[in-house]
This record gives C-alpha cells, structure tokens and sequence, in this order.
C-alpha cells in the first residue's frame, strides 16, 4: 500500500469544490476526481466502485470556516484580528476574509495556515481509512512575531513624497492634504504602531485602518473601506488624511519625486575595461559606467541631506547597452522615482554623443554617518 504525503494531499484538498469528488487509490498513491458537470464520457464513475478507491472529505468535511476562524484567532495584532473577526460575520463571509486578509498583508501567513490544516484533515482522514502516511506536522500554529518598537503620534514623520511613492489614486494625496486640514478625522491607537480612524466622507465616514514601519516614516500596511475590493489596495485620500491626522502635520520633503541629476566624464585609458580588469577592450568600463550612476544619484540627494547625514548605495541592476570608445564624453543622469522614508528609488542613465549606452534603476539609503561607520566597523571588531 502506496503512504499517502500529507503535505501533497492537502494541496490536492485544496482544489475540492461543492461540485467535486475527490477520490485516493490506495495501491497506485494517485488520486483523481470528478464534477458533477462532466460528460459521463469524461467521468468514469463506475471505477471509483472498486476497493482500491477511497473517497476523500467533501467541501464541507473540510470545515473551511472554522479553519479560517482559528486563523483569526493567531494572529496577534490586535487591529488585524478585530478586521478579520468581523469579516467572518454574516453572509458574504468568505469573500470578506480574503479581501480583508489581502488589505492587511496576510495572504501568505494564510494560505501556509491553511495548507497545514488541510494536512491534519488529511492525518484524521488516512487514520479512519487505515491509509498509512508521511510528512505528518504537530503544529500548525505559526510562532507569534517579534512586538515592534511602539512610537508616539509625534515620532511619525511619513513625507508628502512617500505617501505619493506608494500605488496611489492620481491626485488623492492633494485631496487628501485638503480633506486633513478641513478637520473632523477621529483616530484611536491601538499597539504595534496601528490605529483605526474614521475619515469624514460625502455619505457619512469611511473606515480607515494603518499600520506604520518602525522608523515612523513610511506607512507599512493600510486599509479603506473604499479600496477594500482591490487586490492591491492604492493610498487614496481617506488614508492620505488619516496618516496626517495621527502625525499631526503635513511633512514636506526637501527631495521630491522627478528631481534630476547629471555627472559627465570623458573616456580615458584609465576607466575602460582593459584597464579595471572588466574586459580587454579600450571601451568605457561597465564598472565605471555604474560608478557614474551612482555619482549621479549621490548628487542628486545632497541638497536633501541634514548635517552629519550621507547616502549609501543598496542596489542597483543596470545594462550596458552599447560601447564608448576613447575620447567619448559620458553623461550619467539619476532621477528620483520613489521616497519611502529614508530608502529613495532611481531611475538611472548614460549616454555618449551617440546616444544612450546603459540604463537601470538604484536604491540608496540616507543614513547617519557617524553612526552608520561605527556599525561598520563593529562588524570586523573595530
């Protein structure tokens, strides 16, 4: 007799519907099905009659609800929880979950819960059907997470810029600035740096809930009655108001997004590939070109940059599309595409007289330097 793998048979739960018949053979290890909508050429009933075939739980076997109740019922932050409880309220129940569970980020945590429980479906299954099986899990409660540095209403600084590097609904962060200084946004704290507020709208109040990184200045998850059917909920006004409402205040940025750029240099014997190693032509280095880049972004932040505050490169994917020659003059431009807190997004490019010669996109971080070289240097026991 073939073990059933509890983890596979769960995945193979997974797609039971109310229409679907999922059947085990126990001397193969295969299992196959069949709809109630299929051709009776399509669905060889009769040979499920046979005692090698074990049918396996319905949809409502299953007990899909209770696994997503129990779901609920781990998860720690307390504005998560009280979203997804409520969720499982009334008609309607399952489509709610799953929005609210995308709106809050907790897609993964839940389809890995779910899977796990289907596997000690599977367990009580092959156990009342004398069906041997592996890969059996204990637990299936996943560890609860590390508690987040709380911060105060004042500690919260989430620029302008931020708030518009997120997906947004065009122009809801202007509108959203008006709707926060006309007043009436009430708010309440909860713990892990979640609040709940409710945002004055023409047909009453939308409900708004958010949750902010660590650092305070870029918001980590977010949620709106009005984008609650998104898969991918954008910053709409009503969040542009709540998030400024809680801060207190409107934060302008002294790096906006568009800002631009430019370093040049001229190709020398001393930057081609032949001479950095990259290559054994006298062509503008691939290295030096990035370099370039980098250059140009580090410029581009500068005059956005507090005293004692530097940038530091973090990433950066580029192609080199064609070659320079010797004597060619090199531009490098950075144009700054998204500001989520410290963490700033670029576009970056260079061109010779003939035109572009690479492209890519850079990440660099603005950091307090002195603090940021004695990390460093802790790092080799400095």
């Amino acid at each position: 007799m073939k073990k059933v793998d509890l983890i596979a048979a769960a995945g193979e739960f997974e797609a039971i519907g109310p229409d679907t018949h999922l059947f085990y053979n126990k001397q193969t290890g295969e299992f196959d099905y069949f709809c109630d909508f299929m051709d009776a050429a399509d669905a060889d009933i009769e040979k499920y009659e046979d005692d090698a075939w074990v049918a396996a739980p319905s949809q409502r076997d299953l007990g899909e609800y209770d696994i997503m109740s129990d779901f609920a019922d781990t998860v720690a932050d307390p504005l998560k929880n009280d979203l997804l409880c409520d969720a499982l309220e009334g008609r309607g129940a399952f489509r709610r979950f799953k929005d609210t569970l995308r709106s809050v980020g907790l897609e993964d945590e839940w389809y890995d819960f779910r899977r796990l429980s289907f596997a000690k479906v599977a367990k009580e299954w092959c156990d009342d059907n004398g069906i041997e099986y592996t890969n059996y899990i204990e637990d299936i409660s996943p560890e609860p997470s590390e508690p987040a540095k709380t911060l105060r209403p004042d500690e919260i600084a989430v620029t302008l810029a931020t708030l518009e590097s997120h997906n947004h609904i065009v122009g809801d962060v202007e509108r959203g600035v008006k709707l926060y200084k006309s007043g009436g946004v009430e708010f309440e704290e909860q713990d892990d740096n979640a609040y709940w507020a409710r945002v004055p709208h023409k047909h009453g109040r939308k409900f708004v809930a958010i949750s902010f990184a660590d650092d305070g200045e870029d918001i980590k998850k977010h949620y709106c009655d009005c984008t609650s059917r998104d898969r991918r909920p954008p910053v709409c006004r009503h969040v542009v108001a709540a998030v400024l409402a809680i801060q207190g205040r409107v934060v302008e940025s002294k790096l906006t997004l568009g800002k631009t750029f430019s370093v040049n240099a001229q190709v020398t014997a001393s930057n081609t590939a032949k001479a950095v190693g990259s290559g054994s032509l006298d062509v503008f280095a691939t290295p030096m070109m990035i370099a370039l880049m980098e250059q140009a972004a580090c410029k581009c932040l500068e005059e956005g940059l507090e005293p004692g505050q530097t940038s530091v490169g973090t990433e950066i994917s580029a192609s080199h599309t064609a070659a320079s020659p010797l004597g060619a003059e090199i531009t490098a431009t950075a144009t700054i595409g998204s500001i989520t807190g410290r963490k700033i997004g670029f576009a970056v490019s260079a061109s010779d007289q003939s035109g572009e010669i690479g492209n890519g996109k850079h990440t660099r971080v603005i950091v307090d330097e002195e603090r940021f070289m004695e990390k460093t240097e802790a790092r080799l026991g400095g």
